[in-house]
């Protein structure tokens, strides 16, 4: 980490997720102590996504929403064709598609 990225202010979304007081504790910690923090909090979030896969109610509840939203996939799909095909026939007609901003 430069000195540039050490002087900016930590993300409020990630400090609000800490547990309360971890932020002082780390404060105090050695580098060490932080890299232990760093392999120990590695080690959780394996942990924590192979207990997720392996849930039945939760592997249930996704391919439910994968049923229930296949129709909204395919439609979607569908339009987003016709648009490229459309756009594609416009090209080969000598339509410039381009109409972004040239840049400064």
């Amino acid at each position: 980490m430069s000195k540039r990225d050490a002087a900016t202010e930590f993300p409020k979304k990630w400090l609000d997720k800490m547990p309360e007081g971890f932020a002082d504790s780390a404060n105090s910690m050695s580098e060490e102590e932080l890299k232990r923090v760093i392999v120990e909090s590695e080690g959780n979030i394996y942990t924590i996504e192979a207990d997720k896969d392996k849930d039945p109610k939760l592997n249930g509840a996704k391919e439910i929403m994968q049923s229930l939203g296949k129709p909204y996939r395919e439609a979607k799909a569908c339009q987003t064709a016709k648009i490229k095909y459309a756009c594609f026939l416009l090209e080969s007609r000598g339509v410039d598609l381009d109409h972004t901003e040239p840049k400064d």
